[in-house]
Parts: C-alpha cells; structure tokens; sequence
C-alpha cells in the first residue's frame, strides 16, 4: 500500500521510495518527506512517493521485486541481498559514519565487547543483527556466547526499552542513530561500547536500487540522490523544520494540538541525531554521496570474516560511483540559508 502520496503530479515524474520502516512515516526518516515537502524533489522534475515495507530484509526483497525504484539500506543488508541473489546495487552513499553499535546503561559493568558474553542484546531490527554477530566475532564472541532477546515495543521506539535496560533484564542494545535520540529524549543516555569493526568501517548506509533501467537513467538518479544530499544540508542546519516539514507532507502522522510541543522535541532529538551519522567533514571528504572501492572491499572483508557472505564480488558490482559529481552540482550554502529562514506554514 503506497501511503503520504504527493498531490497533482503534473509533468513530473513519479520515484517510489521504499522506507524499510512498517506503516507510515515516522521521525527516522522525516527527511525524505521534508525533501519533498522542500519542493527538492520538484526542482529535478521528480514527484517522490513513499511505502513502507516494513524492516529492512523486506524493503530489500521489495526494491528487488520493482514495489520501488530506491531504497535507503545499511549497507550489511545491501551485501545479504546480493547474497541472496537480489541485484541491488547502491549509488550514493548516506550515512558518513558508523550509524549502528552497542550500548549500555551508564553504570552497566559491561566495558567492552568482550565483556557481553554470557548477556542479553536486544536488536531493534533482528534483520540488523548479523552485522552485529560480525562485530562481536571480530573480538572473539561466537554465536551462542550470547542471547538475542525481543526489542521491547517497535523497533521505531526506545520508551518500551528504558525500564528492562535500567533493571538488568537486558543488558545491551545493538542500536541505529535514531534510537539513540529518542532514548536521550526519553531521559536515558546510554555509554556506547568501542567496536573494532564498527569503529573502524565508517560508510554505513547507502541509497540503493535493483533496476537496470532505473540506473540507466542518470537525470533520475542523480536528481533523487541530489533531493536528499539537498536535505540533508537542510536538516543538519535546521533539525526541527525537518519534523514540521514531515508534518506538512505526510498529515496522517501530524499529532493532536495536545501532543504537538513534546512530538517535536521528540521528534528533533530522533533527527539530530540521525542526520549527524550524514554530516561531512575532513574524514569524510569533501563530495555528498562518495564511497571508494577500498571502502566498500572493508565492508566485505568484515563479513567474509565473520562468514555473513561467502563470495567476494568486485565492489564495483555493490556501488556505483558515476553519479557522486553531478549530485554534488547545488549551492549548499543557499540551502543553509533556506533553513535558517525557515518559518512553520
């Protein structure tokens, strides 16, 4: 079911977008519908629409089945596709910076990886946690040497999870940006635990497609991907317009009157703190939407070794780097501008 469609598409034409979230959207992935609520969309031609497959396996298994045209994935879950035989194929690569890792309570005695054998890891997306397996068997924790339990509530959630983390029930989380957020909204800061692997393989998500007719299409492609390095700018200069814009753009989701204030503190913590694993600096260069070769061969070298995937393929098969300088062709600063000027409606 295609939900938060966009109104009269004149001659504009139509991208699908699958967000690997169930139902509807939700503050994670605000800025895609600020995107479009932005007009970014709009200014290559394009009319975004979204669906919402659910966790990220089946927007995977949708993207490879024609249901949308691009789809944001970790990139583990691009490398498990391939394996599984889905043709998915990234070409701008999102998140600058380790999106996932494990977490504790403040004063938890856990210290290191090492020292979760024998525990409880809770997973907000149990698709995710064969890259969390990876991690842990890089420092020498084999599956089995701990327990995965159930993330309490949706996985789109951290207030279900605060009581069981503070009592010891569980004792970990393997968590994405996003929760961090709205944990830290919700009054828990967790300690994050140091990862050889996830410490050390920074590019952790990316913008994918399965079609080779959409990707024959370069005006299509970069204009969906230049919408969202657009976006990002934005939101990173304005995190709580992206919420009001998300409001704007998908109204099922605007909360009551009542509701409206804590909703967009919430919300603004969940985007900050999504949008910051996007952000460029001096370790990351200079150009939205770039991976190398020796990034993506990292990403594979990781799960070979944990024996995640089996066959190493040329990464050029993983991504496509064609369209990383004519993305980049927009006036960042404008848009900074944009965003700080940026008034509700």
């Amino acid at each position: 079911m295609i939900h938060c469609a966009p109104g009269a598409l004149m001659a504009r034409t139509r991208v699908v977008i699958g967000l690997p979230i169930p139902d509807r959207m939700a503050a994670a992935y605000a800025y895609f519908a600020a995107a479009s609520a932005l007009g970014f969309d709009r200014d290559e031609g394009l009319a975004f629409d979204f669906i919402y497959p659910d966790e990220p396996g089946a927007t995977a298994r949708a993207l490879a089945a024609g249901r949308c045209q691009f789809a944001p994935l970790n990139t583990t879950v691009g490398l498990l596709a391939r394996e599984e035989g889905l043709p998915l194929r990234a070409v701008y690569s999102m998140s600058r910076r380790t999106h996932r890792w494990f977490a504790v309570v403040p004063d938890s005695p856990i210290t290191s990886l090492a020292t979760l054998r024998g525990k409880s890891i809770a997973c907000d997306f149990p698709h995710l946690q064969p890259l969390a397996e990876s991690a842990l068997a890089e420092e020498g924790i084999a599956r089995g040497e701990y327990t995965w339990v159930p993330w309490r509530g949706t996985g789109m959630e951290a207030g279900k999870m605060i009581a069981p983390l503070r009592s010891g029930e569980v004792d970990a989380v393997f968590l994405i940006d996003w929760n961090e957020g709205d944990f830290t909204f919700e009054g828990l800061s967790l300690r994050r635990l140091p990862s050889l692997a996830l410490d050390r393989i920074r590019m952790s998500s990316c913008l994918w497609l399965a079609s080779p007719e959409v990707e024959r299409d370069a005006a299509l492609v970069v204009g969906v991907a230049r919408a969202m390095a657009k976006v990002t700018v934005f939101g990173l200069e304005n995190p709580g317009a992206v919420i009001e814009l998300m409001w704007e753009r998908c109204p099922d989701v605007r909360p009551p009157a009542t509701a409206r204030a804590r909703e967009l503190r919430r919300g603004e913590e969940i985007v900050r703190a999504r949008l910051d694993t996007l952000r460029l600096d001096a370790s990351t260069g200079p150009r939205w939407g770039a991976m190398s070769a020796e990034e993506m061969v990292a990403w594979q070298n990781f799960l070979l070794a944990s024996g995640a995937i089996r066959q190493r393929l040329d990464p050029a098969i993983y991504f496509n780097a064609s369209f990383v300088d004519r993305i980049n062709e927009f006036d960042a600063g404008e848009v900074r501008a944009r965003a700080r000027a940026f008034r509700p409606g």
